[in-house]
C-alpha cells in the first residue's frame, strides 16, 4: 500500500522518494529560541538550515515587543545600573505565577538560576538591552 502524503500524516523516511538538501541541524522557526539555537548549533561546527514561515525573523518573541525575563542572582547589568536588585528566588516565584497550576517547577528552577547568565550571553550576541521603561508605583527614579 502506497503511503498517502498529507500535512497531517507524515511519512517514514525511506518513503521519500529525493532530499533537496542535507544538513546536521534544522531549526523551525526563526525567533528567539531558534535564532539561539542556530547560534549555538554554528558555534559548534553544525551545517544550518533554518525555516520561518514569516516574511522576516523574529517569531513571537517580535511580537511581544521583545521581552525577555531575565535577572536573578543580584540582577543583570541592567537591571543594576537602575539600582534594582533581582533575586534568584524572586524571578523563580514570579514565573511559577506567571506560569499558572501548569508551571514546571524544575523547569521554572533551572530557567531562574541560569537567566543572568543567558542575558550576558545573549549581550555577547549583539542583543540591545536598554533600561527600564518604566518607574515602579511610588518611586522617585
Amino acid at each position: 500500500m502506497q503511503n498517502q502524503y498529507s500535512p497531517s500524516q507524515p511519512c517514514r523516511a525511506e518513503d521519500v522518494p529525493q532530499w533537496d538538501s542535507e544538513t546536521d541541524v534544522v531549526v523551525v522557526g526563526f525567533g528567539a529560541a531558534g535564532s539561539c539555537a542556530a547560534i549555538e548549533a554554528l558555534a559548534a561546527g553544525a551545517q544550518v538550515e533554518i525555516f520561518e514561515v514569516a516574511a522576516a525573523a523574529g517569531g513571537s518573541a517580535a511580537l511581544s515587543g521583545g521581552e525577555v525575563y531575565v535577572g536573578g542572582g543580584g540582577g543583570t547589568s541592567v537591571q543594576r545600573a537602575a539600582g534594582f536588585e533581582d533575586a534568584t528566588e524572586d524571578l523563580y516565584k514570579y514565573l511559577m505565577m506567571a506560569g499558572g497550576p501548569g508551571a514546571d517547577e524544575a523547569r521554572t528552577r533551572l530557567y531562574a538560576e541560569q537567566a543572568e547568565p543567558h542575558f550576558r550571553w545573549l549581550q555577547e550576541q549583539g542583543v540591545p538591552f536598554k533600561g527600564p521603561t518604566c518607574r515602579a508605583s511610588g518611586s522617585n527614579r
